[in-house]
């Protein structure tokens, strides 16, 4: 069934980056019938997306990019395309499970415009991306409950996050300082930092098993990375 939103986005472009193939085909089924948007390229990556981006007309980039991004440990990388896109003109929805909580909230601080949980309808996703192409920023109400995490968490920086949820998987101060291109020291500065934001608010993390735990129960350590962690270190076995 084709509603009102066809006629105002009639000329508006979109593109589709999903693993999964099912998802990607359904939300890009949903933006043709649904908002009469032009979708002009679909896949699975934001590697062959760029790949697709580099080769096309101008003229056919799309207004919208619909995203469900990688998990933390390939974030960064990612954020910094969709900024240099964002910089071009280009608006961008994530529609993800967000499972990890850190991803979720280095996203906001990146500035995307939409975050749709895929525990949401159909009817919040096409309403975000609606929203989205007329200038608005929005988190629906069930992305952002994921999002927030305990009420008692305290705010950890992007380093903070990154080394609390390497460390958590098993790796040492020195591998997580390799990982993420830093001094030994320096990864240890940031784990001391971590220990003492959570001890400030009640949640002593005096040991590793500690850190585990809130790692786990907060969302910095997700299945998805912990098997990303255990594939990295069978390769470097």
């Amino acid at each position: 069934m084709r509603d009102d939103r066809i006629d105002r986005r009639r000329v508006r472009r979109a593109a589709v980056v999903e693993e999964f193939v099912l998802q990607r085909a359904r939300a890009a089924d949903l933006l043709v019938d649904r908002m009469g948007l032009d979708v002009v390229h679909s896949c699975a990556s934001l590697r062959t997306f760029m790949a697709w981006l580099q080769r096309a007309d101008r003229q056919r980039w799309p207004h919208v990019l619909v995203i469900d991004p990688p998990s933390d440990l390939d974030l960064q990388r990612d954020l910094e395309v969709l900024s240099a896109l964002r910089d071009a003109g280009m608006r961008i929805v994530v529609l993800s499970p967000l499972r990890s909580r850190s991803t979720g909230r280095r996203l906001i601080d990146a500035g995307v415009e939409g975050i749709v949980s895929t525990g949401d309808g159909e009817e919040e996703f096409l309403a975000v991306v609606d929203a989205v192409l007329t200038g608005e920023s929005v988190i629906t109400p069930r992305a952002r409950a994921s999002i927030r995490g305990s009420e008692d968490a305290p705010r950890l920086s992007a380093q903070e996050e990154r080394v609390l949820a390497l460390y958590a998987t098993g790796l040492t101060i020195a591998e997580v300082a390799d990982r993420i291109g830093v001094r030994h020291d320096t990864a240890r500065k940031y784990l001391t930092r971590v220990r003492d934001k959570f001890t400030a608010v009640g949640r002593p993390s005096r040991s590793k098993l500690d850190l585990a735990r809130i790692a786990w129960s907060e969302g910095y350590v997700t299945d998805d990375v912990e098997r990303e962690q255990s594939g990295e270190r069978r390769r470097e076995a």
